[in-house]
């Protein structure tokens, strides 16, 4: 195994570069040498939040860009993310239909086979293995093997899952030199700033950034005051992650307001190795009754992107992709106990059994639960008992083992303000659904297996519902939407949907999505202007055609349009 350390400094272009072993080099070096013709694996190794991720997405970029590869796959990962989870990312990545009951030897068997004549790019980000011969365990060819030029990167804190993934290339990203500390310090403020700031920060990226975020947006007259605060949370250069942790602590305070707080600790009910969605999160944050200064969707929308600007500011977030935002690990281990303190913990992968009785969790874990890619299998039950529990928020997405839910398990959850059911294998919703009085978003989306929404005609309080990607959806049960004055979103989009129930009293909707509904029933009829043409309407009920309140209405296809008759 060749061992290298790089430094960060970039250049433009990549020409052919050979390397000879252990000595330092740059990051066009570096990216040179892991995108190399051989098929190898190669290991990038450090502590948190010195720019691991950093580097290999900087190598993954430039590998498409240059299109070098025939698949690209980016799996993201964590210390609670099991083997049986990255392989089923793994084929997920890879659009292989994995199903509800399909083993991990199954999988790994198709992984391998869609692979096996490809020359691909693997990156296993934050990657926490301890089992041997671990590619062959995950069914990924091994590139040496192969001889196509694959390549599998992986990046680590640990020597251990270095060990395990054997690499051909070690590489151990360096701290920034205080010049360099200095000018991204600079760069991320935009304005000199006192050199000396960046002293205790062990030349650390991440901390430059959180340092950054601490003293942004601070009117000149009063930056002394707050670069003082700043030496005094940076404290005596001790070790990297005592200062990343009093930086952390220093940005969170640094927020502007208790809703910001509230909205950054929210985050942490997402699983660790999963990017966010930005629209949902908003939404989240909404009909949670964390934003409640906005009224209406418009107003929420706006005010979540305003909140989402400035964790962004203050590094506590970064964007990943475009409509994604992810916490970095480092800042998420810092502020778990915060969370926990406030009521938002998520729980891991491996906590939670099927013979450990749901109630337990709503007693323990109180008003916000969330489960989003667990191991919840096939039924999800409650013992009957009279005892009512004060949760309000419900997150199972992603637990696609689930098939049903007992009839009367939401019996004893009269509370429940959120609930989100999508990427799961239910096929009906159960009776007790419709004693959710106080239920303001239910989430469907992606449950392919749905195929009739029923027994939400009681929701008086709903205001989103959400069901799209449920290819097997056709109908929505008669009377449905008749008591649901408050309902502004209704989406259903990709579904096989065929006619709308009444919608009438949703005096509040403003927003209907109905695209990629294919079976959707239409009318044709005779339109003149200038020309004579058969036109094809889709027939909306009443409540659409009469009242005039939506103003987003998405219909069609991405490439014909539906046409609205008022």
């Amino acid at each position: 195994m060749a061992s290298y350390c790089c430094f960060r400094k970039p250049r433009t272009r990549l020409p052919s570069f050979t390397v000879p072993r252990y000595r330092l080099i740059t990051l066009h070096d570096m990216l040179c040498l892991i995108l190399r013709r051989e098929g190898e694996v190669v290991a990038i190794e450090g502590t948190g939040g010195l720019g691991k991720t950093w580097v290999a997405k900087a190598a993954f970029e430039t590998a498409r860009n240059s299109n070098r590869f025939d698949t690209y796959i980016w799996v993201s990962l964590s210390t609670s993310c099991s083997v049986r989870r990255c392989i089923e990312k793994i084929a997920i990545v890879l659009s292989i239909d994995i199903g509800e009951e399909l083993l991990s030897s199954r999988i790994r068997v198709m992984i391998k086979e869609h692979l096996v004549r490809r020359k691909f790019l693997l990156v296993l980000d934050n990657a926490y293995f301890v089992e041997e011969n671990i590619l062959r365990i995950l069914g990924i060819p091994c590139p040496r093997e192969q001889s196509l030029g694959s390549k599998v990167i992986v990046t680590t804190r640990t020597g251990r899952t270095v060990s395990v993934m054997d690499p051909a290339i070690l590489i151990s990203p360096q701290p920034l030199t205080d010049q360099a500390s200095y000018d991204l310090l600079r760069e991320k403020i935009g304005r000199d700033i006192d050199l000396g700031l960046v002293d205790n920060c062990f030349g650390m990226p991440l901390s430059i950034i959180l340092l950054a975020g601490a003293l942004c947006d601070v009117p000149e007259q009063k930056s002394s005051k707050l670069i003082s605060e700043a030496y005094v949370a940076l404290g005596p250069k001790i070790s990297v992650f005592a200062t990343m942790i009093r930086l952390v602590k220093l940005c969170y305070r640094r927020l502007p307001s208790d809703t910001a707080r509230h909205c950054f600790l929210y985050c942490l009910l997402f699983p660790d190795d999963e990017a966010i969605p930005v629209k949902d999160l908003i939404i989240l944050w909404k009909l949670d009754g964390i934003i409640q200064e906005a009224r209406h969707s418009h107003q929420a929308n706006c005010y979540g992107e305003e909140i989402l600007h400035v964790l962004l500011k203050h590094g506590l977030i970064h964007f990943e992709g475009d409509h994604h935002i992810r916490m970095h690990d480092v800042i998420r281990e810092t502020v778990s106990q915060l969370g926990r303190d406030n009521g938002y913990v998520e729980q891991p992968e491996k906590y939670f059994d099927n013979d450990i009785p749901f109630e337990y969790l709503l007693a323990k874990f109180g008003r916000r639960i969330s489960l989003m890619n667990n191991t919840v299998k096939e039924q999800l039950r409650a013992s009957p008992s009279h005892e009512f529990f004060s949760t309000w928020t419900l997150l199972l997405r992603g637990n696609r083992r689930m098939r049903t839910i007992s009839e009367i398990f939401f019996c004893r959850l009269g509370m429940l303000r959120v609930l989100d059911l999508s990427f799961t294998a239910i096929r009906i919703l159960p009776q007790s659904i419709s004693g959710l009085y106080y239920l303001r978003l239910l989430l469907l989306v992606g449950c392919e297996y749905l195929e009739e929404i029923q027994h939400i005609g009681s929701l008086g309080m709903l205001e989103a519902l959400s069901a799209s990607g449920c290819g097997s959806l056709k109908r929505v049960e008669c009377g449905s939407f008749d008591r649901m004055r408050l309902l502004e979103i209704l989406d259903l989009s990709g579904t096989s949907i065929e006619c709308l129930p009444s919608l009438a009293a949703c005096m509040a909707l403003n927003q209907l999505a109905l695209q990629d509904c294919a079976f959707l029933k239409s009318e044709q009829t005779m339109e003149t202007d200038h020309k004579s043409y058969d036109t094809e309407f889709i027939r909306f009920p009443y409540g659409v055609s009469k009242t005039g309140a939506v103003s987003n209405l998405q219909i069609g296809t991405n490439l014909v349009c539906g046409s609205l008759k008022m």
